[in-house]
């Protein structure tokens, strides 16, 4: 068994404030299914781990415990290119303060 990966998605679909039914829904599995995720007795496929990943905006490495890149990650989907390039702005005046 992939260790932690239950408690992660647990933990990951809590904090969307998701429902099981929900997930089952999006995932097409039944909601007791989704329980056995997240209580290690089965784990889920690849492409299953995908989609989870892609709902809980956090990525598979992240749900393997395989990271080794520990920094943050910030999801841009849905912004323009100009809210993005204020993003990167402001960064990187944070990164020049930490100098």
């Amino acid at each position: 068994m992939i260790c932690n990966l239950g408690n992660k998605l647990k933990s990951a679909r809590i904090q969307n404030n998701l429902s099981r039914k929900v997930i089952a829904q999006r995932i097409g599995v039944s909601v007791s299914m989704v329980g056995l995720y997240e209580s290690n007795v089965r784990q889920p496929s690849l492409p299953i781990l995908i989609k989870l990943a892609a709902i809980y905006k956090v990525s598979v490495d992240y749900l393997l415990g395989t990271e080794t890149n520990k920094q943050n990650v910030l999801y841009l989907d849905g912004l323009t290119s100009k809210q993005i390039e204020a993003l990167k702005m402001t960064a990187e005046c944070f990164r020049n303060l930490n100098k």
